[in-house]
C-alpha cells in the first residue's frame, strides 16, 4: 500500500473498541441535570440474569465483545445484581460497574474481586457544592466513601466527570483530587444537550472554549500518577495527525463499537439517540434485529456524510464529524464545518499524556 493510500485508509487500520454497555435497570434515585437517560428513569424495568446471559453469549460470537459495563439507572439497585455478576464472570467478560456512588450497604458484599474488575464512578465536581449542584443534595460524601472503599479493596477505579459551563472551574481541582485519593483514571466527558439535559443548552461549552480547556487538561495532568482521558470533540487541522495516531477511527456508532442494550430490548449505537425512537435495532431470539422503519435508524443516520466533507482534505481523519449532531442539529454540525474547527466524535477520548501508556486501566477505558 502506498503512503497516500495508507493515510487515506486510517479507519481501516485503527483498533476497534468492542465495548458492551448493558443498562440492567432504569431505576435511579437521582435526576441529574445532564443525564442522557431522559424519561427512561421513570420506567423502572430491569434485565434478568437469564437475559444478560443470552446477550453476553450471543455478542461474544457476533462481535467479539469481551468487556461489559453494567449501568442504569443505578445498577447497584438491581435486586439480582449478584446473579448478573456471576453470569458476567462465567461468560469470561471483564466487568465494570458504573455507579453514582450511592451504593446500599447490603450490596457491598456482592461486589467482590472474584466477580468484578473495575468501578467507574460519576463525579461532577471537585467540591461538594459543585457536585451536588449537578446531582442533588447528599450525594458528595457517599461518593467519596464509595471511591475510597473501592480503592482500598484493590479494584481498578476511575471517575467520570461530565464537563459543563457550571462545573468547568473544578476540572483542574478534580485532577488533583483524583491523584490524591488514589484513583487510577479520571475520564472527562463533553456535555451535549440530550436526555434530561436536552433543554439545557446553556450547560454546553462552546467549541473554542472546550479546545482551550482540553489544552489545560493536558498541562495539568502532566507528570501525575492518575491517568487522565478527555474527548477532543473538536480539532484544528494541526491536531488531527496526533488524534489519528492515538487511534481515532471516526464515528464509533458507524463502526458498531459500543453497543448499548436496554431492558426493553432496544439496542442503540450512539448515546446521542438514547432519548429518541431512532434505535439501531432490537435484541430478539439471541441476536440483534436491525430496525428499518421508514428506512431510518441510528445506523442510516450516522452513515450519512455532509456534502462539504466529500471534498475536504481532512475528512479521511475526522470521518465526517458527528452525523448525530447533524441530524439533531446540536453543537457544531459537520455541514457548518469551516475546516479550521473540525468536529469529531465526542464519544472518543484520548490520554492527556500519550507518551505514557503503560497502565492497567487503559484496556478498560
Amino acid at each position: 500500500m502506498t503512503d497516500d493510500l495508507q493515510a487515506g485508509a486510517a479507519h481501516a487500520s485503527v483498533p476497534k473498541e468492542p465495548f458492551l454497555f448493558l443498562y440492567i435497570t432504569h431505576r435511579c434515585t437521582l435526576r441529574c441535570q445532564h443525564c442522557y437517560m431522559g424519561d427512561r428513569l421513570d420506567n423502572e424495568i430491569r434485565m434478568s440474569p437469564a437475559k444478560v446471559e443470552e446477550i453476553l453469549s450471543g455478542l461474544r460470537v457476533l462481535y467479539g465483545q469481551y468487556k461489559v459495563y453494567l449501568l442504569g439507572g443505578e445498577p447497584t439497585t438491581h435486586p439480582e445484581l449478584d446473579g448478573i455478576l456471576d453470569v458476567c464472570r462465567a461468560q469470561g467478560y471483564k466487568t465494570v460497574i458504573t455507579s453514582n456512588g450511592l451504593i446500599p450497604p447490603k450490596v457491598w458484599p456482592v461486589l467482590d474481586n472474584d466477580r468484578l474488575d473495575s468501578f467507574s464512578f460519576s463525579m461532577d465536581g471537585a467540591r461538594r457544592e459543585t457536585h451536588e449542584a449537578m446531582r442533588g443534595p447528599s450525594t458528595w460524601r457517599p461518593l467519596l466513601r464509595s471511591m475510597d472503599r473501592a480503592i482500598a479493596a484493590g479494584f481498578q477505579t476511575r471517575a467520570i466527570f461530565t464537563v459543563t459551563t457550571e462545573n468547568r472551574e473544578d476540572v483542574f481541582a478534580a485532577i488533583e483530587l483524583a491523584d490524591r485519593i488514589g484513583l487510577e483514571m479520571l475520564s472527562f466527558h463533553y456535555f451535549t444537550p440530550t436526555g434530561l439535559g436536552k433543554d439545557k443548552p446553556h450547560l454546553q461549552i462552546p467549541p473554542a472554549a472546550w479546545m482551550e480547556l482540553c489544552q489545560g487538561i493536558r498541562r495539568h495532568a502532566a507528570g501525575r500518577r492518575v491517568r487522565v482521558f478527555y474527548p477532543p470533540a473538536f480539532a484544528t487541522p494541526g491536531q488531527l495527525p496526533e488524534i489519528s495516531t492515538q487511534g481515532y477511527g471516526g464515528c464509533t456508532a458507524r463502526n458498531l463499537e459500543r453497543l448499548a442494550i436496554f431492558p426493553d430490548n432496544r439496542v442503540y449505537i450512539c448515546s446521542a439517540f438514547f432519548d429518541t425512537e431512532l434505535h439501531y435495532g432490537t435484541w430478539r431470539n439471541g441476536g440483534i434485529v436491525p430496525r428499518l422503519v421508514r428506512n431510518t435508524s441510528e445506523l442510516t443516520l450516522v452513515s450519512k456524510v455532509a456534502p462539504g466533507c466529500r471534498s475536504c482534505s481532512h475528512a479521511s481523519v475526522c470521518g465526517g464529524g458527528c452525523a448525530a449532531y447533524d441530524h439533531l442539529q446540536r453543537t457544531l454540525v459537520s455541514s457548518e464545518c469551516d475546516q479550521k474547527t473540525i468536529p469529531i466524535c465526542p464519544l472518543w477520548s484520548m490520554p492527556a499524556e500519550p507518551a505514557d501508556t503503560a497502565h492497567r486501566l487503559v484496556d478498560l477505558r
